[in-house]
């Protein structure tokens, strides 16, 4: 078990578990976090940086997400949510009771929202259930270099980048997959 900080009383003393947590590693975080009850655990998530605390709630691994959702304040949780992958955010969402449910749907931006609809409309358990809807795409008028670049810009916003889908510069429809590897072994001037 991971030492947590308490106060002199006894009391979770969530400042200096958020100073730590932020210059933690987000599996060592997640660690934590599933050591406390949902209440203490939002009060620290409200303390640390969105990005780290997107990071936290956007893990498998964290035991009750929806429960620590719950316990935020309301526009806190929504813009956490919408920071999510979709999948997860999508996984959360479902296990919230209402109102708190029907509250950080409608608080959600347009396109987050549709996105959650979209994937909450699939039957529990099906493919469509648990696929990602966040991959990285890019015109085939890019080079490999470009295209590295554009991942480092938003490779926090997508849960696996392993592919890079190429589309038509144009139509936008799918020409080709190249793997990550494949990338950075390619030329930095060489066309996707």
């Amino acid at each position: 078990m991971t030492d947590i900080h308490t106060a002199p009383d006894g009391e979770l003393d969530v400042f200096a578990l958020a100073s730590r947590l932020g210059s933690g590693h987000v599996a060592d975080n997640v660690e934590i976090f599933n050591q406390l009850e949902p209440v203490d655990a939002a009060a620290v998530l409200v303390l640390l940086p969105v990005d780290i605390s997107v990071e936290i709630l956007d893990k498998p691994e964290l035991d009750f997400g929806a429960e620590i959702i719950e316990a935020l304040p309301r526009q806190t949780a929504t813009i956490l949510l919408g920071g999510m992958s979709s999948d997860m955010a999508a996984d959360i969402v479902q296990q919230l009771e209402e109102p708190a449910r029907t509250e950080l749907m409608q608080g959600l931006d347009a396109a987050s929202r549709a996105t959650i609809e979209g994937l909450l409309a699939y039957p529990e358990n099906t493919a469509g259930a648990m696929m990602t809807t966040e991959f990285v795409s890019v015109p085939a008028t890019w080079t490999v270099e470009r295209t590295l670049q554009h991942i480092r810009q938003v490779e926090r916003t997508r849960e696996t980048v392993y592919a890079i889908y190429v589309l038509d510069a144009f139509t936008r429809r799918l020409i080709g997959a190249v793997s990550l590897r494949r990338l950075i072994a390619g030329e930095p001037l060489a066309s996707i």
